[in-house]
């Protein structure tokens, strides 16, 4: 059995005592491989696109959608995961290149994610808040709980820089 990609590997880098030293090769190994197959604008696929049982939209019927709930979809709150995970690679960085570089990183992320959900507070679901998963394709769309206080909560702390 090989294993697969999905964020759950965030937890070792991203919780107050980390399994992983977040100035290690396996914690850039993780963070980078997030980057390229997890992270979206709004959030983190729950499995990489590729694998296999991968799915994009969620729809169908309640078995339907049961079955694809942690099969790609993408999680706003997980985006507090990879958030914890730079801050920590931040904090644990001695070399002063390389932590300029992740400060930058974060401001960047931050930034972005005020965009994108400041715009999505007032289009998606119920407004004025964040829903529970997003369609990992165009348009987009939020799906599940229409507003999700672990989706708003971890949106607002990225926002305010928590």
């Amino acid at each position: 059995m090989t294993g697969k990609i999905r964020p759950n590997q965030l937890f070792s880098l991203s919780l107050s005592f980390q399994v992983i030293e977040p100035d290690s090769i396996e914690a850039e190994n993780i963070v980078n491989t997030v980057e390229k197959k997890l992270l979206t604008d709004y959030g983190l696929r729950t499995l990489a696109k590729g694998e296999q049982n991968y799915v994009e939209i969620y729809e169908g019927d309640p078995f339907k959608r049961d079955a694809s709930y942690h099969q790609g979809p993408v999680w706003p709150w997980l985006l507090g995961l990879y958030y914890n995970a730079l801050k920590n690679m931040r904090d644990a960085e001695k070399n002063k290149t390389k932590k300029q570089n992740l400060m930058e990183k974060i401001e960047k992320f931050c930034a972005h994610t005020e965009e994108v959900f400041l715009e999505a507070l007032n289009r998606d679901g119920a407004i004025g808040s964040i829903g529970e998963i997003y369609d990992t394709k165009a348009p987009y769309s939020s799906k599940g709980t229409t507003a999700q206080a672990w989706s708003v909560a971890e949106i607002f702390r990225i926002i305010l820089r928590k």
